[in-house]
């Protein structure tokens, strides 16, 4: 966010740094060029709204006080792209320290079992094991990843993935073919 009256060019003395002193983005070279020169240092202040912004990039600091966030209602913005970053920590998944050291991560979604059983669940699929049942003109197939393939030709209905179609709709298909209902009920399904 710039302040009234910025502008995007260089002035002459700045002009051999190959970094401008104006951007949204602040980087570890806006910082060195910062802490080397003065001048550099009040251009950069000159084009932000949060002179604090180009303080706290200068102290090495990540985050700095600014204006409210309509979120979550945190002052803390990021030096580098003035970003909540209380709201960004959070979709981050992790914590950090006042160092920015981790200091928890976020919980495992599946143990070692668990991984290593969805690898052997897909690898028996793409080897092509599955338990088919049939109930009148209607079939269907299970994978053992939990996917249901269901067909019938009568009807024009051949889905690889039955997990996709809407509730609304597969009750409407079950009241309409009594057929379809006994398969899903074969296959596990509860209707």
């Amino acid at each position: 966010m710039k302040p009234s009256g910025s502008r995007n060019s260089v002035p002459a003395a700045l002009r051999h740094y190959q970094v401008p002193p104006y951007a949204s983005k602040l980087t570890r070279r806006h910082r060195d060029f910062a802490r080397a020169d003065e001048a550099y240092a009040n251009h950069l202040r000159a084009q932000t709204a949060y002179p604090a912004r180009v303080d706290a990039l200068i102290a090495g600091r990540t985050w700095f006080e600014g204006r409210e966030c309509a979120t979550c209602g945190g002052t803390r913005r990021r030096v580098y792209n003035v970003g909540c970053y209380d709201c960004q920590q959070l979709g981050r998944g992790f914590q950090t320290d006042a160092k920015g050291r981790c200091v928890a991560l976020p919980p495992a979604k599946l143990s070692r079992d668990g991984w290593l059983s969805r690898n052997d669940e897909r690898r028996r699929e793409m080897a092509g094991e599955y338990i088919e049942y049939r109930s009148g003109e209607w079939s269907a197939r299970q994978y053992p990843t939990g996917r249901l393939s269901v067909r019938c030709l009568g009807h024009h209905i051949d889905n690889a993935d039955f997990r996709t179609v809407p509730g609304s709709r597969i009750f409407q298909l079950c009241e309409q073919h009594p057929d379809l209902l006994t398969l899903l009920r074969r296959a596990g399904w509860s209707i």
